[in-house]
């Protein structure tokens, strides 16, 4: 069947007529059903210790009465937490008892980075109380602060974002407690009276494989619309700061191979709040190195690798520029002169701006400045619509995109999704040449449904051969056609598993021509039994022209929920692009020492080329902290394939005071060609405080 042709005229009228449609769909529903209590108003003086010793939390209300997602009954652990707020801050205490302290999870000692395996707790708030997004804040029994936001997308969790705030942990005989002061420069919130506030909490207790909520759904907790509520914030008297934050570092960096050279470099990051809900930040001389390696893979791709961002600048405001089809990607941003953000809410809006001037990388690297404007549009109680706007001025030439993109909640199981979009590309060669100059588009509607423990999405997209913005990250073009995945997720204490996943998705696509482009099926299962050992299996057969592909795969693991023993063994085989292989796969993780984790992983590939030759492809990965104390720990990541290449990283870091902090770095990258060896310093201190 040929696809009918689209043209931008057709595909703007469409457009048009879908976003003046589509707010009408936003559907209401009552929470009234919800948990709620009431915080506290306190002027006391409260020290963070981790014990709950202050005489307002013997008047605070206490929210209690925690649902295990996997029994849905109450869970036998309980957790009792409560919430004050004072004219700088909000106050969290948090009891978690439980009757056997000796099984008590608690390893991660390292600073935002995901607790798994661990004992932890986190409070979910949501002031603005949109239903949308939400800040996230976690402890486990050691104290260690993870925090991380949520966008609108109802997907887009990010652990990149990170704010100043006060935590301390007690372990004691019967249950571990601790207490948190969230500073209100650190969020953005309403500076009103009478306030309600979209709160929910989450305790993971791996010893008793219990995952539990105080306001739980089955389907899908996580998401703000799910929340109970903390009701009576009186804030229209709280005392609201610019906290000024500046952060000046020097850095040099040595080559220890080649020319030996040694680079210095200064820089300076500042960031400060507009109002409560606004916040803008400023950078000059960024030092955007890659601290941390990117994890080596020798996977089988015929898309670009999607690499993840760390770098602080980008941090504040990114859940907000997640969409269906990724138009903004930050790793496109290299050595960046100068650059300036703005973020937060306005009224019915969540915005973000960008200006940054610098080079960016995409098959060729381009200077120049790229503006970036995103807005958020509430509607209805839990629906939005986004705006999206990216023009970049290049030396050689230009890139602009024009989008819109909604998220619709028809009703509380199903969901309308759409995405439409307009790029226009301008790129010279030598002589004035012109290399490419055309205008072209995406578009993508989706329709989900979801209902413990089910789900189902079905979508269709269409992009043209040559849209492929200049800050975008699109992993095929010249695409025409539906996708259909499903899913069944069940959790038990009662059947014969623990855990049971099955999935099924399958994907067609055709070009501008009508011939058959890409035709994909894929059906994967695990279980989990009650002993902890699981098996998974997967069939999937993938046609990418002008390949057959097919890979069959099965495994093994070990101590399944428990993070810090897991061990996986793993086969893989098939055929990948005309060639025969298989692979096996082997991962441990290992624990000598509350301060030692380690995780080790081993992929080989052997293949069976067209030619007739054969060949082995491996990685072997060992990645490992060591904590000399809360202050002061080392990471590597030792990473090495076949044909010589490596990629070894050690990092030191020193907390020196609380505002001034030390990294020193090696670095060895090896590829078939050559070898780089470097070793990195820098020295950053913090004016102010966020």
């Amino acid at each position: 069947m040929n696809l009918p042709n689209l043209n931008l005229k057709s595909l703007g009228t469409f457009l048009c007529l879908l976003i003046g449609i589509l707010p009408l769909f936003a559907h209401e529903e009552s929470h009234d059903d919800r948990p709620s209590f009431r915080a506290l108003k306190v002027d006391d003086p409260f020290a963070v210790d981790g014990i709950l010793d202050e005489p307002f939390w013997q008047e605070a209300d206490i929210a209690t009465g925690f649902i295990d997602r996997r029994t849905q009954q109450l869970a036998s652990q309980q957790t009792k937490v409560r919430v004050a707020y004072g004219p700088e801050a909000l106050y969290v205490g948090v009891e978690a008892f439980d009757d056997n302290m000796a099984e008590l999870h608690a390893s991660e000692q390292r600073e935002d980075r995901y607790p798994r395996g661990d004992d932890f707790v986190q409070i979910h708030i949501e002031p603005s109380h949109i239903h949308r997004t939400k800040y996230g804040f976690f402890s486990n029994p050691l104290g260690t602060r993870v925090d991380g936001v949520e966008g609108f997308t109802g997907n887009s969790w990010t652990f990149g974002w990170s704010a100043e705030w006060e935590l301390a942990a007690k372990i004691l005989d019967d249950r571990w407690v601790f207490e948190m002061r969230i500073p209100y420069g650190a969020i953005n919130y309403n500076r009103e009276d009478d306030l309600t506030w979209g709160f929910n909490v989450s305790r993971s207790n791996p010893s008793r494989d219990e995952f539990s909520w105080w306001s739980f759904n089955p389907t899908d907790s996580f998401r703000p619309h799910n929340f109970g509520h903390a009701t009576e914030f009186h804030l229209a008297d709280t005392r609201f700061e610019r906290n000024l934050e500046l952060s000046p570092y020097v850095s040099s960096r040595a080559d220890l191979s080649g020319d030996g050279d040694t680079n210095f470099e200064a820089g300076l990051d500042a960031s400060f709040r507009l109002s409560p809900s606004m916040i803008a930040a400023l950078t000059l001389n960024p030092d955007f190195g890659q601290v941390e390696a990117d994890a080596d893979t020798v996977e089988l791709l015929d898309t670009e690798r999607f690499l993840p961002e760390r770098r602080p600048f980008f941090s504040e405001g990114s859940e907000l520029l997640r969409m269906p089809h990724r138009l903004y990607y930050t790793r496109r941003f290299t050595d960046i002169q100068a650059g300036g953000k703005l973020s937060g809410e306005y009224k019915d809006f969540n915005v973000a701006f960008l200006n940054i001037y610098g080079d960016t990388v995409h098959g060729s690297t381009r200077e120049g400045n790229s503006s970036v404007f995103r807005a958020v549009q509430n509607v209805g109680t839990k629906s939005s619509l986004g705006y999206y706007l990216n023009n970049s001025e290049f030396k050689d030439g230009h890139s602009r995109v024009i989008s819109s993109d909604g998220f619709f909640f028809l009703n509380e199981d199903f969901r309308l999704g759409y995405q439409a979009t307009l790029a226009d590309d301008e790129i010279e060669g030598a002589s004035n040449s012109i290399i490419k100059d055309s205008t072209d588009y995406l578009g993508h509607v989706s329709l989900s449904w979801e209902k413990y423990p089910w789900e189902m999405h079905a979508t269709y997209t269409a992009i043209s051969d040559e849209f492929d913005p200049n800050l975008g990250l699109i992993f095929r073009r010249n695409i025409f056609g539906p996708t259909f995945a499903t899913s069944y997720g069940h959790d038990s204490d009662q059947a014969w598993y623990k855990s049971l996943d099955v999935r099924f998705n399958t994907q067609h696509y055709q070009n501008e021509d009508g011939a058959r482009v890409l035709e994909d099926y894929e059906l994967s299962s695990r279980v989990v039994f009650h002993n902890d050992l699981g098996l998974n299996a997967g069939h999937s057969i993938d046609f990418h022209a002008p390949y057959d592909n097919h890979r069959t795969r099965a495994g093994i693991t070990f101590d399944s929920t428990d993070f810090s023993k897991l061990t996986e063994v793993a086969w893989a085989g098939g055929e990948f692009r005309g060639t025969d292989y298989n692979e096996l796969i082997l991962g441990k993780r290992y624990q000598p020492s509350p301060r030692f984790p380690i995780r080790w992983e081993y992929v080989a590939r052997f293949e069976d080329l067209p030619n007739g030759m054969e060949q082995t492809i491996w990685l072997n990965r060992i990645v490992a902290d060591y904590f000399f104390t809360d202050d002061m720990w080392i990471k590597s990541s030792l990473q090495h394939q076949n044909n010589d290449v490596h990629n070894i990283s050690l990092i030191y870091a020193w907390k020196i005071k609380p505002k001034l902090q030390w990294y020193l770095v090696f670095n060895s990258v090896s590829d078939p060609f050559e070898t780089e060896d470097s070793v990195f310093s820098k020295l950053v201190y913090t004016f102010g405080r966020r």
